[in-house]
This record gives structure tokens, C-alpha cells and sequence, in this order.
């Protein structure tokens, strides 16, 4: 009986070593866990200097975009293949929307919201890309810019294009690339791509991030949509008006049969001033005939360009003229039915599509 009573008691007395044994094991697994984190210690982001291998991967793809560098196209590594995988989404019609937005908030993770949105916008009747850009309150340079993936100026009906709430472009930052020089090629002010972008200055920027650049015209394009933007900067439209007839065969509107069209036309109220699409050359300035009152322009590169139905002309042959000059005024001269400015541009002698060139 007294053994009983001496175990108990024993008992009662080791309780508390019990609970000091299990609290010295778990602090000794402690102590070894921190001494594993401190022989590799984490880094903060911006401290790390992160490498391609590092980025996660559908930040890269194969070569396809061309980016804009001084007054060269340089080849660059291409969109990601996030790109591809957001434009196959966006020209299939019978896709949940949400799905489309989901992809645009990985698209542009790194934008700042209370600077710029995105939306979705589909394609409908009659819609083209300058339409939708002014109704948005800037142009299609800001479309092109949004969508990198785009091959033409052409859109169709049921298509999807992103567009941002206020002009700028997307910009998918290449290796080597700092804040700095991202900055001095779109002329932008670093301050106001750190406005637009949730990064940090002392941060800076991550190659494969995409950051939005207010204002900007793109310099990352595919290279059809580079070759068109390369020509679009040799000619500027001679007038502004509506286009009522393109390059081909059409219904004569005087003479009611078909036949060659080899320029645009451009309505216009009479008397409308007409500018020379570049500089050059005067080499002719009189009468054309059925072109009425026109002027032709060497532009000493290949082209030439010809202004026709002039109700009056300011130039003379073998003068010189700047891009932009004024050379005359629209009217109805020659075989019309109103007055309009004809326009043609020839390349080596043939005619070609100013649409190519005036967009």
C-alpha cells in the first residue's frame, strides 16, 4: 500500500518534466529550421536581378516581332506565346467573354488600373479601326499598339481587339532593358510611365513584363504591320475628306461603263487646299484632260504622285516643294460629276494602292 502511494505521488511529480521534455523537442526541429532558412537567405525581388530562365515561361516564344529603334527596324525577340494564345481567343466568335477578360488581366498584370482599363471590343458592320480609335479619343496607332499580335489595318466583322481607355501602347520589355532607355525611345518622361505601371523606380523593370506607355506610337509590331507602317511614313494624305473611290475596276460615274481606276478619291468642298504628300519635284502642272487641272510630283525615290481636278494650281515646273507644301485647291476640272481631288502615287512607273500609304 505505501508502494502505491509512493508512485503516485512520483507521479504527480514528474508531470511537469513530461511537458518540459515535449517543449525542449520541439524547440530543438525549431532551431534546426531556422538555421536551414539563414544558409539560404531570401532575397527581395528587386535585389535578385531575375534572368530569362527565371521568368515564368509564357513570357517567351519563338522570333516574330519587329520593335521600332532610332529610325531602323531591328529584329527582337517575339510577343510571348501568351500573345498567340489571346489572339486565336479573340478571333473565335463563340467564346465566353469572361474568358477573354481573364486573359487580358494576365496581358496587363503590370498596368496600373486607376491610370488605364482594357475592354474587349467586337467587331461589327461598317466598323474600322480609325472609327473605333476616334471614337476612344485618340488614333490607330494606339489599337496597333494595344493588339502587337495584328498583321493588317484590316479588320471583320465578329473580330475582338483590346483597347485601352486612353491612348498609348503596350510595351513588352526586352533583355537588357532599363526604365531608362524604355523612356528615351518612346520620348515618354520616366515618371509617367511609373504613373501608368505598378512598378517601383528603385525596382525598375523585368524582361517579358508588358508595361502600357501613355501616348506613345508602337515600336514592337509583327513585320507586316511593320512593312505598312514603314511605308505610311513616306506620303501624308494631300487633303482631308472622305474616300469615295479606290485603285481598280469600277462603273465610270460620267462615262457608265467599267474601267481602270488608278488612284482615290477624296471629296471635298470646292476650293479646298491641297498639300504635296512629300517633297520633291514639280514636272508637271497644266491640263491632263479628262484629269482636268493637275499637278505631278517627283519625289526623287521611285514614286511620283499626281493631284488631279484642281480648280486651281500654285506651282509651277521644275520647282521644288517640302512635304506639306500647299500646291492648289480641289474642285471639278476635267470629267466629274463633283468636285474631289484625284490621287495617285506611282512606284517605279506603276501604280500602287495610296491606301497602303495614307492610313
Amino acid at each position: 500500500m505505501k508502494l502505491i502511494v509512493f508512485l503516485k505521488k512520483s507521479f504527480l511529480f514528474l508531470r511537469p518534466l513530461r511537458y518540459l521534455f515535449i517543449f525542449g523537442i520541439a524547440g530543438i526541429f525549431c532551431a534546426f529550421a531556422i538555421a536551414a532558412a539563414l544558409k539560404s537567405p531570401v532575397q527581395p525581388l528587386k535585389s535578385v536581378g531575375l534572368t530569362s530562365q527565371e521568368i515564368p515561361r509564357h513570357y517567351f516564344a519563338p522570333e516574330r516581332l519587329q520593335a521600332f529603334s532610332g529610325t531602323d527596324f531591328n529584329l527582337r525577340p517575339e510577343l510571348v506565346r501568351f500573345l498567340d494564345q489571346l489572339e486565336a481567343s479573340l478571333s473565335m466568335v463563340n467564346t465566353r467573354d469572361d474568358k477573354y477578360l481573364q486573359m487580358v488581366q494576365d496581358y496587363t498584370r503590370f498596368t496600373n488600373p486607376q491610370f488605364v482599363t482594357f475592354d474587349i471590343y467586337r467587331i461589327k458592320l461598317g466598323d474600322n479601326y480609325w472609327k473605333i480609335a476616334k471614337k476612344r479619343g485618340y488614333t490607330i496607332d494606339s489599337i496597333v499598339g494595344c493588339n502587337p499580335y495584328l498583321r493588317k489595318v484590316i479588320c471583320y466583322q465578329g473580330q475582338r481587339v483590346l483597347l485601352p481607355s486612353q491612348g498609348g501602347s503596350l510595351h513588352q520589355v526586352q533583355a537588357q532593358e532599363r526604365l531608362e532607355t524604355i523612356a528615351l525611345e518612346y520620348a515618354v518622361d520616366q515618371e509617367v510611365i511609373l504613373q501608368a505601371n505598378l512598378i517601383a523606380k528603385t525596382w525598375g523593370v523585368i524582361p517579358g513584363m508588358w508595361i502600357f506607355i501613355p501616348g506613345a506610337k508602337p515600336r514592337q509590331l509583327t513585320e507586316d504591320m511593320h512593312k505598312q507602317y514603314s511605308k505610311r511614313a513616306l506620303f501624308r494624305s494631300p487633303l482631308a475628306g472622305r474616300y469615295t473611290s479606290f485603285v481598280g475596276m469600277r462603273i465610270h460615274p460620267v462615262l457608265g461603263f467599267s474601267k481602270f481606276h488608278n488612284g482615290v478619291d477624296i471629296a471635298c468642298p470646292m476650293n479646298t487646299w491641297v498639300g504635296a504628300a512629300a517633297g520633291g519635284t514639280i514636272i508637271a502642272a497644266g491640263w491632263g484632260g479628262a484629269l482636268g487641272k493637275y499637278i505631278k510630283i517627283d519625289h526623287h525615290n521611285g514614286y511620283k504622285t499626281v493631284y488631279g481636278h484642281l480648280n486651281k494650281s500654285y506651282v509651277r515646273k521644275g520647282q521644288k516643294v517640302k512635304k506639306g507644301k500647299l500646291i492648289g485647291r480641289a474642285g471639278k476640272t476635267g470629267r466629274v460629276t463633283g468636285p474631289h481631288l484625284h490621287f495617285t502615287i506611282y512606284e517605279n512607273g506603276r501604280v500602287v494602292d495610296p491606301m497602303d500609304f495614307l492610313w
